[in-house]
């Protein structure tokens, strides 16, 4: 399905920051000053190598973690600070979480059907038993699962089949919204496919937006509408797809997309990765400011590096 951009977005993030404090003289600032806005129907790839921020921005929007400042905005809620009874209710069945490891997500001691039927429980979702068992069939038809996996525990599954339960238990609640946490790193190459291909088909039928977040930049280019590259805390860079794979303007995006191997043995063979070290760039990213490049692209850096990176 093909975002709207021509609507509200479904979530606003503003300036978000989120600090976790070690102790009384050291705080970690895990996310510094980020915002993006996700449209409906859209899939935003959140990028960025490990201890970069990505799921803990994810974590933050879902309000596993309360921020430290900012403003996340959720179909048409404030959801930054203390959120009210209706609020809170309509958050937990309009946005959902696929989280990276299935097996530690999945409640080892309930089957499937107390697993994707918890939701239901809560929120009243269902007037009969009926219809209740009909809604975890449906959606593990849905998923590619057969009605008697009900049945089963997470361990008697494999690891794909696990994150289909995962998607499962997102989708049954049918939200405007998922996260998706790295959601596919664990498992193989063909499996990855597998459930990506299932995350695209399922987003044309329901129309829900992702927030995509991987390390995988060629299933991120696969997937995703638009691009935001994170690096220490700070959204350095997006735009759409295109834009970003084509017309990479900061280094440490250029850096990333350099490092992708090539399917072709030849091209695999004169390939030359661009190093990074921000340590040694001579950056400063929390002085720099939003520079649009065209249209949906923007570079967050000072004007002296902006005009810098646009010189190539």
């Amino acid at each position: 399905m093909a975002a709207n951009y021509k609507t509200d977005p479904i979530l606003t993030v503003d300036g978000l920051k989120q600090y976790f404090r070690i102790n009384s003289r050291f705080t970690v600032k895990a996310v510094e000053n980020v915002s993006f806005r996700i449209y409906p129907g859209e899939t935003y790839g959140l990028v960025g190598e490990s201890g970069s921020g990505k799921s803990t921005i994810g974590r933050s929007v879902i309000r596993l973690y309360d921020p430290t400042a900012g403003t996340i905005r959720f179909n048409g809620m404030d959801i930054s600070g203390k959120v009210s009874r209706s609020d809170n209710k309509a958050l937990r069945t309009q946005m959902q979480m696929i989280f990276q490891d299935p097996m530690a997500s999945l409640n080892p001691r309930k089957k499937v059907e107390d697993i994707l039927g918890e939701g239901l429980d809560i929120h009243h979702m269902y007037r009969n038993s009926a219809e209740r068992r009909q809604k975890i069939e449906s959606i593990l038809a849905k998923v590619g699962l057969a009605p008697e996996h009900a049945s089963r525990y997470p361990h008697q599954f494999s690891g794909g089949q696990r994150q289909r339960v995962g998607i499962a238990r997102a989708l049954i609640m049918n939200p405007k919204l998922i996260i998706a946490d790295e959601c596919i790193s664990a498992l193989d190459v063909s499996i990855q496919a597998q459930v990506v291909n299932l995350m695209k088909d399922i987003q044309e039928e329901t129309g829900a937006a992702y927030l995509f977040i991987a390390h995988d930049l060629s299933m991120v280019k696969y997937i995703s509408d638009r691009i935001g590259v994170l690096h220490l805390g700070h959204l350095l860079e997006t735009g759409t797809t295109g834009e970003i794979f084509e017309n990479p303007i900061h280094p440490y995006t250029r850096s990333l997309l350099s490092a992708i191997p090539s399917p072709n043995p030849v091209v695999e063979k004169n390939r030359v990765a661009e190093s990074y070290d921000y340590r040694t760039s001579g950056l400063d990213y929390a002085k720099g400011t939003e520079h649009l490049v065209s249209g949906t692209h923007y570079v967050k850096c000072t004007d002296e590096e902006f005009e810098r990176f646009t010189e190539r």
